[in-house]
């Protein structure tokens, strides 16, 4: 008489059944529990943590609300000055947003501006341009190529050779080579410049005839 081998028997609940709902959430109160356990044991350090945030929150808020005032505060008296038809008020207001807001974009501006207004110090303006942190590429490019005519005007062209020498947006490259082909004697490298300035991109028709004018092939 053979031996039958003695197999244990699993008993797995089935699907829906009453015993593996109980089991289900019997699962579902032990996770339970060890979550409760965890909170209570780190309590301080979640009460401390969200505290944190909410701080964060808070300053980030008032920053962001006194950033946006001072930012209004400089626009109003930018646009003060620029509505000034009086030099020497608009000057003093000027220099009023670039003393009272130097970290704001609006102080850029004013320096732009007032390098206009104030012509005897017009170098001395745009070189504090140039030199503001985290002002855009565009306003440096010009405030190069401004202060580089004023060196050329004064006879300067080595400075404003250096000036000049620094790539530029291809939306100031016209007046870049126009002003390069006013430095050099060499009547080869002149056109060439010229030819340079008459190709690149035009923001200024007034330039661009007269860069025409200047050159031989052009003017016949």
């Amino acid at each position: 008489m053979s031996d039958k081998t003695s197999e244990k028997v699993v008993v797995k609940p089935e699907e829906n059944s009453p015993l593996k709902e109980e089991m289900d959430e019997l699962k579902r109160e032990m996770r339970s529990a060890k979550w409760f356990d965890w909170v209570e044991s780190h309590q301080k350090q979640i009460i401390g943590a969200v505290a944190g945030l909410i701080l964060v929150l808070i300053v980030s808020g008032l920053w962001i609300e006194k950033d946006r005032a001072v930012s209004e505060s400089a626009a109003t008296l930018y646009q003060q000055a620029i509505n000034e038809t009086d030099n020497g008020k608009k000057q003093a207001l000027l220099e009023s947003v670039i003393t009272q807001f130097a970290s704001n974009s609006y102080a850029a501006l004013a320096l732009m501006q007032l390098a206009q207004v104030d012509q005897a110090n017009a170098e001395m303006h745009l070189q504090n341009l140039i030199k503001t942190d985290g002002v855009m590429d565009e306003w440096v490019w010009q405030a190069r190529l401004d202060l580089a005519e004023i060196k050329i005007a004064k006879g300067d062209k080595a400075a404003a050779q250096v000036l000049l020498d620094k790539i530029v947006g291809k939306q100031y490259q016209q007046l870049r080579y126009y002003l390069l082909a006013t430095l050099t004697d060499d009547a080869a490298e002149k056109e060439k410049l010229l030819q340079k300035a008459f190709d690149a991109q035009s923001n200024d028709d007034t330039l661009k005839q007269k860069i025409k004018t200047l050159l031989p092939q052009q003017a016949a």
